[in-house]
């Protein structure tokens, strides 16, 4: 057993388990450090940082989140990575992360309607000063904040998220795809692993597309339709 492994264990030889932060603890966590990039492939939008997040000072912080997975075994990046390499998006696969709101809470529930709102207009303007190619929501939640909308559809909108243009410029989107997929969070019971993974599959297909060069490639939108969920229910399962 390593010296590290060793630290952790209580007198009784039983792992002892992390002290959680208090409410005041919590409170004072910093926003997690964005990076972000005119042109970027695929910016992923989270709604605000848990406290493993906020403790650890890292996007999606906890190892089990399904985000992780998700981009493995959909094929938008090449390896399996930890949190703490979550850089590596921005770095080596023209991806990256925000939050919607940057206040760390025990549960997104804990953020009020109106703190959603309020925090549109400055995640509004990230976007359009970088020019994202995709922006993904990572929850059904905020892209109703996002888009002012009581009922939202999963997967790719039909709308655009239409950027200033920029005149005798080729180089960046004009507008950029927007793609709404579940929650990643283990909390999220409405959808299964299995379901998740097909809206990462699909965001896969859309990127190829758009990332294609030496020019973007049309999205077949039955294709892409072949590549989701048939039913959209909270009892799907795989056989």
């Amino acid at each position: 057993m390593s010296a590290s492994s060793k630290r952790h264990l209580q007198s009784d030889g039983t792992k002892a388990k992390r002290a959680r932060p208090s409410e005041q603890d919590i409170a004072a966590f910093a926003p997690i450090p964005e990076l972000v990039r005119p042109n970027l492939d695929v910016l992923f939008v989270g709604i605000n940082p848990g406290v493993i997040s906020g403790q650890r000072q890292l996007h999606f912080g906890n190892p089990s989140n399904f985000i992780w997975k998700g981009l493995y075994e959909s094929g938008l990046i090449p390896e399996m990575i930890q949190p703490e390499h979550g850089d590596r998006l921005f770095s080596e696969w023209n991806m990256s992360i925000v939050n919607l709101v940057q206040r760390t809470t025990p549960s997104a529930s804990d953020l009020t309607l109106r703190e959603m709102r309020d925090a549109v207009p400055e995640l509004r303007r990230k976007i359009s000063a970088n020019r994202p190619k995709i922006i993904c929501f990572v929850g059904m939640g905020i892209y109703r904040a996002f888009a002012s909308k009581s009922k939202v559809e999963l997967g790719l909108q039909h709308e655009v998220y239409e950027y200033e243009r920029i005149k005798d410029s080729d180089e960046f989107p004009e507008f950029g795809h927007m793609f709404v997929m579940p929650s990643t969070s283990g909390r999220t019971r409405a959808y299964q692993n299995a379901e998740k993974l097909m809206y990462f599959r699909q965001l896969k297909y859309i990127r190829d597309c758009v990332a294609a060069s030496p020019q973007p490639m049309p999205i077949d939108h039955d294709r892409l339709a072949a590549l989701g969920p048939q039913v959209r229910s909270r009892y799907f399962t795989t056989r």
